[in-house]
């Protein structure tokens, strides 16, 4: 992203801007798990935009043996067709059957945050304020972020990720150009303040 033009939703004010995190840990050159998780191929990123992330899901370089598609299981429209989905039966008898699809996106990783924003204003928020509903926005991101897990720029790489085979893919920019990540652990272009943290949201307790 760049300040070519305002791009919406995540440059309007009080809009909390989340990119997406896939299933595989960040690892050093042999391997080693050194904290965080990889951006998703296909997650924009950007300094001053991006003020947490969230799991999206990455079926290229997210697979694991836990998530063997690396997608996040998501509820779908059962009239709509998926070649990925998990269906349920359930007592209802208008919908007989509860349907669910892997996905991947920053459309998955953002419900985590705002779940995670209703946990703030459930816990935080004044029902007697008239302003905002029961909390500001500025001050659900101030939560949201002084309670995320740092996640540094990561120092290795997969073989494909940011070469021929990322940007063939995707490359989570407008340009169509490969985005370094910028910045350091505390606050950087692809990870923000960091991973958000249900737990830590609801006991205003700092990122780790």
């Amino acid at each position: 992203m760049n300040n070519a033009c305002v791009v919406i939703p995540v440059e309007v004010a009080g809009v909390i801007g989340v990119t997406a995190t896939g299933n595989t840990r960040q690892t050093d050159s042999n391997g080693n798990p050194i904290g965080g998780y990889l951006k998703s191929f296909y997650s924009n990123v950007g300094v001053g935009v991006t003020q947490v992330t969230a799991p999206g899901g990455d079926s290229i370089f997210g697979r694991t043996a836990e998530a063997p598609n690396g997608r996040v299981l998501s509820t779908w429209p059962p009239n709509m067709p998926c070649t990925r989905s998990v269906q349920e039966p359930v007592s209802d008898p208008n919908e007989p059957t509860a349907v669910y699809c892997y996905l991947q996106g920053t459309s998955m990783a953002s419900p985590h945050a705002a779940g995670v924003a209703a946990l703030i204003v459930s816990m935080f928020g004044n029902a007697n304020s008239p302003q905002n509903g029961k909390m500001r926005p500025d001050q659900v991101k101030a939560y949201m972020t002084q309670t995320a897990d740092p996640q540094p720029c990561p120092t290795f790489f997969p073989v494909g990720f940011g070469g021929s085979v990322y940007t063939t893919i995707g490359s989570g920019t407008e340009s169509g150009t490969f985005a370094q990540c910028q910045g350091g652990p505390g606050y950087n272009s692809w990870y923000g303040d960091g991973q958000v943290d249900a737990f830590n949201a609801v006991t205003h307790t700092a990122g780790h």
